[in-house]
């Protein structure tokens, strides 16, 4: 079996180069006759010198690709375009700053080629501040297990080696990197999980921090709502909104009638309130609706920032 490495980076150039030698280390020991691999780096628009530092890597008997993204385009996109860039069937994740230990992969390895779809790493000793990002973490994979299937201990964990068939447009959209596990979790694969050493960050600062489960929260409420069967929620949501507008079209109606051939007040009927929380409700679903075809927009947006960046082959 043959695994490409994607690797997303962005302002990490006092942690690649001690990376590189580790991930070099581990795909010697495990490269042979049945196993191939390739190194994908992409510079997600840097400020520092990472690119420089990727640049001057010397070649070595796997082939490296360095991508770098004209600008800031997220982590997401970033591993999207190593998705799209790479040649082999099945993928490997990690993070570029160094907390991921790389000689977890070669346990990993060992457990995908039993035949698993998904070896996904979680960090049980995590070496993180435990308020700032273990705590929101903690929260944020509780959410996640009980709002979809994925039984998955630690969503944020990025270590994990996947199946590349089984990443396609109804999983590659948005920030898809938070809940990859999640979104594949509604077709039947074999998932196993393994504990991986986390290592504490020896250079720069994290962006993470407990905004990230708002944002959870908001991908869990489009997975649930569109994402297992889209086209049948998006108009049942539409008829929703649509009897809702009917609904208060005719609440008004009525106290019209009351109001005007029985002389009966607005005030004196729930009808006034009703018509109200009726209108709200009509928005909230069209607002649904508009969210989704954004969403979709989006979905299209992703796939062509693809032309948005160089490869540099080493």
């Amino acid at each position: 079996m043959n695994y490409s490495i994607i690797i997303p980076l962005y302002n990490e150039e006092l942690n690649i180069v001690d990376l590189h030698k580790e991930l070099i280390e581990v795909i010697n020991k495990n490269t042979n006759s049945n196993r191939n691999f390739e190194l994908i780096y992409i510079d997600d628009g840097s400020i520092d010198n990472t690119f420089e530092k990727l640049k001057n890597f010397n070649k070595e008997n796997f082939q490296i690709k360095i991508i770098k993204n004209k600008t800031n385009l997220s982590q997401s996109i970033s591993i999207y375009n190593g998705i799209n860039n790479s040649i082999y069937d099945n993928l490997i994740f990690l993070d570029g700053d160094g907390q991921n230990d790389p000689k977890d992969i070669t346990n990993m390895l060992l457990e995908f080629e039993k035949g698993n779809d998904l070896v996904h790493g979680f960090r049980k000793n995590r070496k993180d501040n435990f308020l700032t990002k273990t705590l929101p973490s903690l929260v944020a994979n509780y959410i996640v297990r009980i709002l979809s299937n994925s039984k998955i201990i630690d969503h944020g964990c990025s270590l994990k080696i996947i199946k590349k068939q089984l990443l396609d447009k109804k999983v590659l959209w948005g920030d898809f990197h938070r809940l990859l596990a999640a979104r594949i979790s509604f077709d039947k694969i074999n998932v196993v999980q393994l504990e991986t050493n986390h290592r504490v960050r020896k250079f720069g600062n994290s962006n993470y921090g407990f905004n990230r489960i708002f944002k959870i929260i908001i991908d869990l409420i489009y997975l649930n709502l569109f994402h297992k069967s889209k086209q049948k929620n998006f108009y049942f949501i539409g008829f929703l909104g649509f009897l809702s507008l009917i609904f208060s079209f005719i609440s008004v109606l009525y106290m019209l009638y009351l109001k005007f051939f029985k002389s009966i007040s607005f005030i004196e009927t729930p009808l006034p309130i009703l018509s109200v929380l009726f209108i709200i409700s009509s928005l909230i679903f069209f607002s649904l609706l508009f969210i989704s075809h954004l969403i979709s927009i989006i979905e299209e947006d992703t796939k062509s920032k693809e032309a948005d960046f160089k490869i540099y082959n080493k």
